[in-house]
């Protein structure tokens, strides 16, 4: 974890919070990880679908250019999906309730 997410945690927190105990730190840390690398992951998805539609939608018909778009927007929705599941209703990947 980036000291800068360290201190991040630390001020979100509040004093009325009091400090975590090393189990539920590990979580947070855990979680933190899972965010930054999930964020990546859409990034890299956006790149790859904006890559792919334009080198497609001059060589390809419209029905295939849909397709290859639409297959593209799918895996980018599927890391969305994961994303808004965490901020809308703290549902996070099983493994960062369980493995820790």
């Amino acid at each position: 974890m980036k000291s800068d997410d360290t201190i991040e945690i630390l001020q979100r927190r509040g004093p009325e919070l009091g400090p975590l105990d090393p189990a539920e730190w590990k979580r947070v840390k855990a979680r933190v990880g899972w965010v930054r690398e999930t964020l990546a992951a859409l990034h890299d998805a956006q790149d790859r679908m904006h890559e792919r539609c334009r080198a497609a939608v001059d060589r390809v018909p419209e029905a295939e250019f849909e397709r290859i778009c639409d297959e593209e927007q799918a895996k980018v929705d599927a890391i969305m999906d994961a994303l808004n599941a965490v901020r809308d209703r703290d549902e996070w990947p099983r493994h960062l309730y369980w493995s820790l």
